[in-house]
């Protein structure tokens, strides 16, 4: 009786090693095969399924690259046995935290401070007493119900469609957030997510956290290109889309109503999930978002952060109607739920209109220093969009990221260079990211810009050979 087992093109498509790549994936997934099984040769696995060997290689060999199999000469292809992971970089950057003075800081796009602090302290210490049973149980769906019916009237926008309070899950923040889904939705020892070949590093830290390969997309002034998106899905088979449909981090990129339309229909095509990171924009846009496009497919990750405060740590999934139980349950055998104190206080926020002021007094803000940016370095046009707290800037002939960067700080300024965004083996091109809210008061931010301004006015003496 034959008792190895064999690879099947039979859950695959079009493209014959992607679809044994797959088969190979699910078995080590369901532990069908398990580490250290040895695969089948590559002539008889070629012969069994009337494919060529080189098809048969070709998967074995994009799997050893992936680290899910192992080859070993004269012995023949095994499944590899689980690695520790290495040790993630660290996702806040300690250089652009300290104490103002120090460093004038265009890197880091933080929310404005107007005074939150001090307001949200208040309203912390005038909370109502807690009912009874408070504080001697875990966190309960219900009892976050109304922050969740709050937080679906705030991100309630056309653009997305209807917004229900069981539509809403609750997340630690935005990253806390996207980690959710992409536990929920990812499936297989190495699934591929897809992204903007320029992205946040969130997406690389999420994606490394649930050993997921991440393959970057070109993409234009109207987003990404549909047939680069069309041919990664095509070669890479991947589950997950993740993107800024509103405002890309860091070029600022709104994608066009037509472009989305193209997207849709390639993830459809593909079975493909769709991410849309919406957390910048204080709004959700003008235009229909992925979640009403596409709302068997599409989630929105957003959160307060970069309107209220950070230090609050509240995020929100934006759920289709009737697909929240998929990331609500990953959230809750995570973490079971937001801790009381932190609903209570972001529920009184919403509730008596603080958060509204807040967000409005930080939209003034975020004005008058974009209209002093635009303003300085209008002859460089940098890529700006109103409501978004960063700017986006293609250097001038002279200037490489990493001279500009040195000769900022030289100067007492950080600044984000492209590489940065860049995915692992991605290109950059020679641009830096500019951050509006980084400084706590406006004249500091007018003295970064305006010494910036001047060094991009004399650059290095370019020597031509």
């Amino acid at each position: 009786m034959d008792t190895m087992w064999w690879p099947s093109l039979d859950k695959g498509g079009p493209v014959k090693h992607q679809a044994l790549k797959r088969s190979i994936q699910e078995a080590i997934g369901s532990g069908t095969i398990r580490p250290g099984h040895r695969l089948p040769p590559v002539r008889e696995v070629a012969w069994r399924l009337k494919v060529t060997p080189g098809t048969v290689a070709r998967a074995y060999k994009d799997l050893v690259e992936q680290e899910v199999l192992r080859a070993v000469v004269g012995r023949g292809t095994f499944v590899s046995e689980p690695d520790l992971p290495a040790p993630l970089p660290a996702l806040i950057d300690p250089a652009s935290m300290g104490a103002e003075g120090e460093m004038l800081n265009l890197r880091t796009a933080q929310v404005a401070d107007v005074g939150q602090g001090r307001l949200l302290h208040e309203l912390l210490k005038n909370l109502a007493d807690p009912p009874p049973g408070a504080y001697v149980s875990y966190p309960r769906p219900e009892a976050d119900a109304p922050l969740r019916a709050l937080l679906a009237d705030w991100f309630a926008a056309p653009a997305h469609g209807p917004v229900e309070a069981d539509d809403v899950v609750l997340t630690s923040g935005a990253q806390h957030g996207m980690v959710v889904l992409l536990q929920a939705l990812l499936h297989g020892p190495r699934p591929v997510i897809l992204t903007e070949e320029l992205a946040y590093p969130g997406f690389r830290h999420a994606a490394a956290l649930v050993r997921a390969e991440i393959t970057g997309i070109a993409f234009d002034g109207e987003g990404l290109l549909p047939d680069a998106l069309e041919r990664a899905c095509r070669e890479s088979g991947a589950q997950l889309l993740c993107t800024s449909a509103e405002a890309h981090n860091p070029t600022t990129i709104r994608t066009s109503p037509e472009r989305r339309a193209q997207i849709v229909s390639i993830a459809r095509q593909y079975n493909m999930q769709i991410i849309d990171d919406d957390c910048f924009r204080s709004d959700a846009g003008e235009d229909a978002s992925y979640r009403r496009l596409a709302p068997e497919r599409s989630w929105v990750v957003t959160t307060l952060s970069k309107t209220l405060s950070p230090d609050l740590r509240l995020g929100a999934i934006l759920s289709a109607p009737g697909r929240a139980a998929l990331p609500r349950i990953a959230a809750q055998q995570q973490f079971f739920g937001l801790s009381r104190p932190t609903v209570s206080l972001a529920e009184a926020a919403l509730s008596t209109g603080l958060a509204a002021r807040v967000r409005d007094a930080v939209l003034e803000v975020q004005g008058r220093r974009l209209a002093h940016l635009r303003k300085r370095l209008a002859p460089w046009q940098p890529r700006t969009r109103e409501g978004v707290p960063f700017a986006w800037l293609d250097l001038p002939r002279g200037w490489r990221p990493s001279s500009l960067s040195r000769a900022a700080e030289a100067e007492g300024i950080r600044l984000k260079p492209a590489d940065e965004f860049a995915l692992i083996d991605g290109r950059a091109p020679s641009a830096v990211r500019l951050a509006l809210t980084g400084l706590r008061d406006d004249a500091a931010f007018e003295t970064a810009i305006d010494r910036l301004a001047a060094l991009l006015a004399a650059p290095p003496h370019v020597m031509e050979v």
